[in-house]
């Protein structure tokens, strides 16, 4: 319950959180436009870093009034959320004028750190509204400067945003084929423990020396997902280009392909554990497959992709082809 002091501002604060919430949603609801012709990438990083300044310095007033004893009074209070209030919609005006011509990786990514912005600042003022002044020096204001600096320092282009996000998925898909190969020193028994909180181990839930060889194929799948998004990486930091509506176009297409692969992988990382059901490591290491080709597809017909890449393509395609095919040879054997 909320100490005396705060009570007569509780609906105060609900109602600048209730505001908040619609500007959130609204953050998320937009769909965006094409450029206009005045637009500037440059001149929009700019107006985001002055008004994510801003913000920060308002809820800092926020945190410094609360933190002492007299807690703001009523017409303070107005005050400081007023401005906290114009700040956030500061920060969705400029948002809007985004186009997603520039990319919808940068489009989506832009709205992402908006919105988590907006939400610092919301659950903020929920805490001082339901916990009480005292709250704010337990409260990790930080989490509200964090979300507001990133802002400031972003000046991303689409190039940099489709980077940052392929940078998050082979960070997974180097997870799951570290996780799966340390796994294959020992014979897999323990870890639906880990994972599930499951206390008791059954003894049909571990490898057998047949099982292990049989998804050597789908681990070297994975090994060639990995191998693929270091690779392709290394092409758009040296190639990419968003000089044009096509080339940002190529870059959310691999952008959102790439995406499927890591998705994939974790569905066969969880399917080659024990106990293993073949099928389903069949199946799922042939949609691996399917979507790692897709993506070699779309790289060679990509501006992305020189000649000086057109080995490493090669060399993936071959990879996956050889896994696929002495997958077969194991399992005509059983």
């Amino acid at each position: 319950m909320a100490p005396a002091n705060i009570g007569p501002l509780k609906n105060m604060l609900q109602n600048t959180i209730d505001n908040l919430l619609l500007a959130e949603k609204e953050i998320e609801g937009k769909v965006g436009h094409h450029a206009d012709e005045g637009f500037h990438l440059g001149k929009f990083w700019t107006d985001i870093n002055t008004v994510a300044k801003k913000l920060s310095f308002d809820c800092t007033k926020i945190c410094i009034c609360f933190g002492k004893s007299p807690v703001p009074t009523p017409s303070e209070t107005s005050s400081l959320l007023t401005c906290v209030e114009q700040a956030v919609l500061s920060l969705v005006s400029v948002f809007h004028k985004l186009p997603l011509t520039l990319g919808i990786t940068l489009h989506t990514h832009v709205q992402y750190e908006v919105v988590k912005a907006v939400q610092a600042v919301k659950n903020l003022l929920k805490v001082i509204k339901d916990e009480g002044a005292e709250a704010v020096c337990r409260y990790s204001t930080g989490v509200v400067w964090e979300g507001c600096q990133y802002l400031e320092n972003a000046c991303l282009d689409n190039k940099s945003a489709v980077l940052l996000g392929m940078k998050s998925h082979n960070s997974m898909v180097a997870d799951a084929f570290r996780e799966i190969s340390e796994a294959l020193e020992g014979d897999g028994c323990g870890w639906n423990c880990l994972i599930d909180g499951i206390e008791e181990i059954e003894d049909t839930d571990k490898w057998t020396d047949e099982d292990k060889d049989l998804i050597g194929p789908s681990v070297n799948l994975i090994k060639a997902a990995k191998i693929l998004y270091k690779r392709l990486m290394a092409a758009i930091e040296k190639n990419g280009l968003c000089n044009s509506v096509d080339v940002v176009k190529e870059l959310d297409q691999l952008y959102e392909e790439c995406g499927l692969i890591s998705s994939q992988v974790d569905v066969l990382v969880q399917d080659l554990y024990p106990p293993l059901s073949v099928s389903s490591m069949e199946e799922q290491s042939h949609h691996l497959a399917n979507r790692l080709h897709a993506v070699l597809k779309t790289c060679v017909q990509s501006h992305v992709i020189g000649e000086t890449e057109q080995s490493h393509i090669e060399f993936i395609q071959k990879a996956i082809d050889h896994n696929l095919d002495c997958m077969g040879e194991k399992l005509s054997k059983r």
